[in-house]
């Protein structure tokens, strides 16, 4: 994986006035989840620190940030992966590592939401880039850079989205199609369906491909506004999900898809996990 961030230019696709996005110089790392999926390959231990090549999963997503330009991380811990702080944490500096880590308990698995707002005064009114550890992007630029990219170049929330055909779907994840239209290498999300509107695999619905969101963001600090109003409207003891946050960012008009370039492994799968160790095997 690089350690050199590609370059890239903040400016907005249109011409009205206004100041630039500022860049994102720091990033979430949610590693709260239990990770029942994988639990036959864990053997107890943190599924983020499942070994790829010479290194855990955590680190591989650590060091893609500092190769997009982070500068803090911020890793979402829950009880019991003390490992992943104990591994990480001496690492913070290092070449091809984010200048600063921290580290912050999610008592409970509460959800993707409300990890990320434990964040909110680490992101210090800035934008804020969230990384899932079990998502890798191979083969072109850091999977982080390129969301950070479409946020520079819009000044909107940026999730990011990949092309899944139909000859793969079924040994993807169960996520639901984003409908919607490409411009270049922006995604314009027509809907984000609710999570129940999911199947046990990926579903085309007989096209020869479609796109779903994973896990990669950059949000600007409105979001924790935006997460605090979604729980309110939750039932009570409802997980806190991405999902009716970015429904809500996405009906305000201030959501965008990037379509993301090289290959996705969804290493929280068996498969791809499988798929991660060989590509990655040297790595």
């Amino acid at each position: 994986m690089s350690t050199s961030a590609p370059p890239f230019t903040a400016h907005r696709d249109d011409a009205a006035p206004g100041p630039l996005p500022r860049l994102v110089r720091r990033a979430i790392v949610p590693c709260g989840g239990q990770g029942t999926r994988m639990r036959a390959l864990t053997g107890g231990q943190p599924k983020e620190m499942l070994p790829v090549g010479r290194m855990p999963l955590v680190e591989h997503v650590a060091r893609e940030c500092a190769a997009s330009g982070i500068d803090e991380l911020l890793i979402i811990v829950a009880p019991g992966k003390d490992a992943i702080a104990a591994h990480l944490a001496p690492l913070a500096g290092a070449p091809g590592m984010p200048r600063r880590v921290s580290f912050l308990e999610q008592p409970a698995a509460r959800g993707l939401a409300d990890a990320i707002r434990l964040g909110r005064a680490f992101a210090a009114d800035g934008p804020v880039a969230v990384a899932l550890p079990d998502n890798l992007f191979v083969d072109d630029a850091p999977g982080v850079a390129q969301v950070a990219e479409a946020y520079a170049r819009t000044g909107r929330h940026v999730v990011a989205v990949v092309e899944i055909t139909s000859e793969e779907a079924a040994r993807r994840g169960p996520t639901s199609v984003f409908p919607g239209t490409r411009d270049g290498e922006l995604f314009e999300i027509a809907r984000i369906p609710d999570k129940g509107e999911r199947g046990r695999t990926f579903d085309t619905g007989g096209a020869p491909s479609a796109f779903t969101g994973v896990g990669r963001y950059v949000f600007r600090p409105d979001v924790f506004d935006v997460i605090d109003a979604a729980e309110r409207e939750l039932p009570a003891g409802a997980e806190l999900d991405d999902v009716p946050v970015m429904q809500r960012l996405l009906a305000a008009g201030q959501l965008v898809g990037r379509r993301m370039r090289g290959r996705f492994l969804d290493a929280g799968l068996p498969d791809g996990y499988a798929e991660a160790k060989a590509r990655l095997a040297r790595a």
